[in-house]
């Protein structure tokens, strides 16, 4: 990797970090440069629920989320019981099913007109319907409770032994080492996952709309195409920045002043018997049922039993766009990825780190609030430089907003690869005259890549699930997976949307097994 001239390398970080942060500086400055003719109609009538809902929805799925992932990975990481090793890695899978897949499956079973709830009905004269805040909240805490499970699980499982044994020496039982110790010990990964949960949260659109929620990044949308309003709606996107700020700072404010154990030693489990290995067992299952086989497995009677001659052509085109954005996108982003960490590995500066830590924000921003900057900015360089095409409705526009959102994706996994690589050898081949981008493509980067293939995946990943970024930048009439999905929901075809959901779940399964058998070797 060339390294460009010392003059000039400030400059060209700045630029690439200028280009990166400049969808979230459009919407932050909105104020000064959008007009938003309804924007007191949207202010007095809209934002209150709106805001109201969002809490409400983050607060409840937050809460639920950390109740499952920290007591599951609990068992599975201080237990032994029949089906433990399975659990462990399966309690992962729900994370390859997006949240609004998931709600739109629970949905088509538990909804007004669903199957299970008609046939309660035919039996007691209770319909049950899940369509609704507290069903949002249940179905949204099953499909992201692994944010939390697997930081938790790990420093459970590696973290905590000689903690663990003291408590255990000074008489501590199951429980109260677990609520007394571990927990508090493991709190930094926990509100680190909770933070993860709350993110996804804001950046859905697909599972609120559908349930009737309203939230700030359905205010974004309806500002926006429902009111003609992009003023209104980046003023709102404000809002939602506002939340995201709030959520860093809780999960920067939880990690000071606690130390959260290291020692990296494995966990001697101990083995349940009788009821309580019965209980454990049932407890996983019962997460394992509801997060992802009993939606994955509807996702498979519907789309094996409905006729789907005129459709495939249309879904295997959806997918082959998938796969090109998320590989197009992976590819670009890891390019970028491992500029910076180029930088940060050779330019040992407070500069170097400061802009790299700024360039990587955009995984904190809700890809809606994303996407209206894009939009904005993009607009405006078309209508300033008087270009003989257009940047809206691009291919390459879609693909540098997937940069800017999924970067950080990309460059801790990197980072924390380059990290563990010691300096001494990059100072024996410097000795040697050795220029830092010929050490870094010589000596650094073989040793990255397995980093690299773990980036890749994860920004793929992210990818192929995105719905509402992808919703607002593509091209018209171009559909991926994600998009395609929500059409047919939205016009009440939720069988008929199995097909693609189910190659959602597909495109995403294999990458995510692999990654969870990467991180469960790390914990020995």
């Amino acid at each position: 990797m060339a390294k460009p001239p010392q003059g000039l390398l400030p400059w060209f970080i700045g630029a690439l970090v200028v280009a990166i942060l400049a969808p979230m500086v459009v919407v932050v400055t909105a104020p000064f440069h959008a007009p938003a003719p309804e924007w007191s109609h949207v202010y007095r009538d809209v934002l209150p629920m709106h805001l109201l809902e969002t809490i409400l929805l983050l607060g409840g799925t937050v809460l639920l989320t950390v109740v499952i992932g920290v007591l599951s990975a609990w068992l599975v990481a201080a237990y032994s019981f029949p089906l433990r090793g399975a659990m462990r890695w399966m309690l992962v899978l729900p994370l390859a099913l997006p949240t609004y897949i998931s709600a739109y499956t629970y949905a088509s079973l538990f909804g007004a007109t669903g199957t299970i709830s008609l046939w309660v009905h035919d039996l007691s004269g209770f319909r049950p319907d899940i369509v609704g805040l507290p069903g949002l909240i249940v179905v949204m805490a099953l499909v992201l409770f692994p944010y939390v499970y697997l930081p938790a699980r790990a420093v459970f499982a590696s973290g905590l032994r000689e903690q663990l044994e003291a408590a255990r020496m000074l008489g501590a039982r199951g429980s109260r080492r677990f609520l007394r110790v571990a927990v508090p010990l493991a709190r930094p990964a926990i509100v680190g996952g909770a933070v993860l949960v709350a993110m996804e949260t804001l950046n859905d659109y697909g599972a609120v709309k559908y349930y009737g929620i309203r939230t700030l990044t359905t205010a974004v949308f309806r500002s926006w195409t429902g009111l003609s309003d992009l003023g209104s709606a980046l003023r709102v996107a404000i809002l939602l920045l506002l939340l995201v700020v709030l959520l860093l700072w809780w999960e920067r404010r939880s990690r000071i002043h606690r130390q959260q154990a290291t020692d990296a030693v494995p966990m001697v489990r101990q083995r349940l018997t009788g009821k309580r290995a019965a209980l454990a067992t049932i407890w996983c299952l019962l997460v394992l049922v509801s997060g992802f086989l009993l939606p994955a497995g509807k996702l498979l009677l519907d789309a094996f039993t409905i006729d789907r001659t005129d459709t495939w052509a249309i879904d295997l085109i959806a997918l082959r766009n998938t796969l090109g954005i998320a590989t197009g996108a992976a590819f670009l982003t890891l390019l970028i990825a491992l500029f910076l960490v180029f930088i940060l590995r050779h330019e040992r500066k407070s500069w170097t780190h400061g802009l790299v830590r700024a360039a990587t924000l955009g995984y904190a921003v809700p890809g809606a609030v994303i996407a209206v900057g894009v939009m904005t900015a993009a607009g405006t360089i078309d209508r300033q430089a008087g270009l003989s095409f257009t940047l809206i409705g691009t291919i390459g526009l879609l693909l540098y907003a997937f940069t800017v959102r999924f970067l950080a994706v990309a460059v801790q996994p990197l980072q924390g690869s380059l990290t563990r690589q010691h300096s001494n050898v990059d100072d024996a081949a410097r000795m040697l005259g050795a220029s830092p981008g010929r050490i870094f493509l010589r000596v650094n980067l073989p040793q990255l890549r397995p980093a690299i293939l773990a980036a890749a995946m994860l920004v793929a990943i992210d990818v192929v699930k995105e719905l509402p970024l992808t919703l607002i930048l593509r091209p018209f009439n171009f559909n991926t997976l994600s998009t395609r999905v929500f059409e047919m929901a939205r016009i009440e075809q939720l069988r008929e949307a199995a097909a693609p959901a189910l190659l959602i779940v597909l495109c995403v399964l294999p990458p995510l097994l692999f990654l969870d058998r990467q991180l469960a070797r790390s914990e020995g």
